[in-house]
């Protein structure tokens, strides 16, 4: 991984932390997860889905284990589902953002449940349809911006 890739992941992690506090609920790192994922580049995958599951598991307020479960589903579900629609495009993320939220949903009610906290299923359900709405129009705007450094990046290497 280059250093312009490195500070681009580390700049798009910093800007998801503060977009977070702001919208607390929403999780705006899966959209980078997802464009991770699209890139198909397995150490870069590795080390970013490593720094955002940290991150996310830090700042949550539940026991370790929920978010690694959901990207982990997330990277599943992603590539059995470029085995029947092509990965790439806005409705391909629409429709996984929508399968996400609601795998999103089973896995926090469930984990809320086993750990004793108490939680609103219309809050929660409230969180999931945002995420859904959400998460391919955060893709869209990191994809565009990620087009502009990969870009300069294969430039600097010819």
């Amino acid at each position: 991984m280059s250093w312009t890739v490195a500070a681009w992941w580390l700049c798009y992690a910093v800007v998801a932390v503060a977009l977070q506090a702001l919208m607390p609920g929403l999780d705006f790192f899966l959209s980078g997860f997802i464009l991770a994922l699209q890139e198909r580049n397995v150490p870069q995958l590795i080390v970013v889905g490593a720094l955002f599951v940290m991150l996310q598991e830090g700042m949550g307020s539940m026991a370790f284990g929920g978010i690694l479960l959901w990207y982990a589903l997330a990277a599943i579900i992603f590539y059995v589902g470029c085995g029947l629609l092509q990965g790439t495009g806005f409705l391909f993320v629409t429709l996984f953002g929508i399968l996400l939220s609601c795998v999103h949903y089973v896995i926090f009610a469930l984990l809320a449940t086993l750990q004793d906290i108490p939680w609103d299923p219309s809050s929660l359900f409230d969180e999931c349809l945002f995420q859904a709405f959400f998460t391919p129009w955060i893709w869209w705007v990191a994809s565009v911006l990620r087009r502009g450094v990969i870009h300069e990046n294969r430039n600097r290497q010819r």
